[in-house]
Formats: structure tokens, C-alpha cells, sequence
């Protein structure tokens, strides 16, 4: 996961299960953990993730880059800048090419570490990861794409309506088709999945 996007998309629908079923690690940035978290204590999103990264237990992977830990040191400093003064102070301490230098850091990790006996899967919401390289062993999907792959494989009865209700919650990810399959001779994250 190099985004927040498809965690806060299925989090609003109450279907992280959907991610729940995969019987390998899921990984992600420090940032997006810190995204998820830092936002105001009664945000439903921001309960329901927090209790799913904590009962992930050691299947969830927190990938440490070099921004995460600027923006939580940034993040445990906004709390002595007073109420009124922190819109300004976050516009000021923003970092160009904030959001792609931690997903760049987390190809790096899973180009530099998986295997044709270990293939991953990236799924994301955010355009940027489009252009990035993972490695010969990784699949990159949009949520869509997945939804639709889902949809297929009969785990969900349709994309659309999936999409409907994430929809209907406020939130608009891309309808975006984008399924790029590794270039190695590995099995599908099929294998991987838990179809019961």
C-alpha cells in the first residue's frame, strides 16, 4: 500500500476484510500509517484503521523512510504551535514531492527484496504510483481494478456497487482501470487469497 487511498476507501464501507484475506504481509509507508492516524480523534476512518493496523499484528509491515520520520518529528512538533497557528505552520513545512519520495523509498524496499517465490501486490489510489517500478515480481493495481478482479472471481457481487457505496460515503476514488502484472512467470496474488 503506497497510498492511503484504497485503506480509507474500504475502511468507509467496512470492508477491510477485503484486504484481510490475503495470506502474506501487507506493508506501507510511515507516512501513510501517520496519515491515517493523525486525524481528529472522532473521525470514524481514523478509528477503524488504528484498530486495523493494531489487530494486524505482525502481517502488517511499516516500511520506515527517510520523510516518515520528518513528518511525524514535524507532527510531534505542531503540538506546541498554538490551535490558531497551525493551518500556516503545515502550509510552510510542506516538502516538495512529499507524497512520492516515500513511495519511491518503498519500491526501493520491495524491488530490493522480493522474489519470484514471493510475488507482491501493490495496490493504490494515488496516480504517481503509476510511474514507479516495483520490480519484475509485483502487480501494480488501481482499487478499481482490484474491485473488478474481486468481482470476477465472485468475492464481491459488483465493482460498481462496491464503488457506489464508497461513493455514497463522500469519497470519490478514480474508477480507473490500471492492472499492470509483473513481468516474471509468477503466480497470481490468486494464490495468495483467501476465497472462503
Amino acid at each position: 500500500m503506497p497510498d492511503t487511498g484504497p485503506l480509507i476507501s474500504l475502511a468507509r464501507i467496512g470492508r477491510l476484510d477485503l484486504l484481510d484475506r490475503f495470506r502474506s504481509q501487507i506493508l506501507f509507508t510511515d507516512t501513510v500509517q501517520v496519515e491515517l492516524i493523525d486525524g481528529p480523534q472522532d473521525d470514524p476512518d481514523r478509528a477503524t484503521l488504528t484498530e486495523w493496523i493494531a489487530s494486524g499484528g505482525t502481517r502488517i509491515r511499516i516500511v520506515e523512510t527517510a520523510y516518515g520520520a520528518l513528518l511525524q518529528q514535524n507532527r510531534e512538533l505542531l503540538r506546541y504551535v498554538p490551535e490558531a497557528e497551525r493551518a500556516r505552520f503545515r502550509r510552510h513545512s510542506r516538502v516538495k514531492d512529499a507524497g512520492e519520495n516515500p513511495i519511491r523509498e518503498l519500491a526501493d524496499e520491495i524491488r530490493d527484496t522480493l522474489s519470484c517465490d514471493a510475488p507482491g501486490l501493490v495496490l493504490f489510489e494515488d496516480a504517481s504510483v503509476m510511474k514507479m517500478d516495483f520490480g519484475p515480481y509485483v502487480r501494480v493495481m488501481a482499487t478499481w481494478s482490484f474491485a473488478v478482479a474481486l468481482e470476477r472471481l465472485e468475492v464481491i457481487p459488483s465493482a460498481s456497487e462496491l464503488f457506489d457505496r464508497i461513493e455514497d460515503t463522500g469519497r470519490t476514488p478514480p474508477r480507473q482501470a490500471f492492472d499492470r502484472s509483473s513481468a516474471a512467470e509468477t503466480e497470481d496474488f490468486e494464490d495468495s487469497y483467501d476465497f472462503s
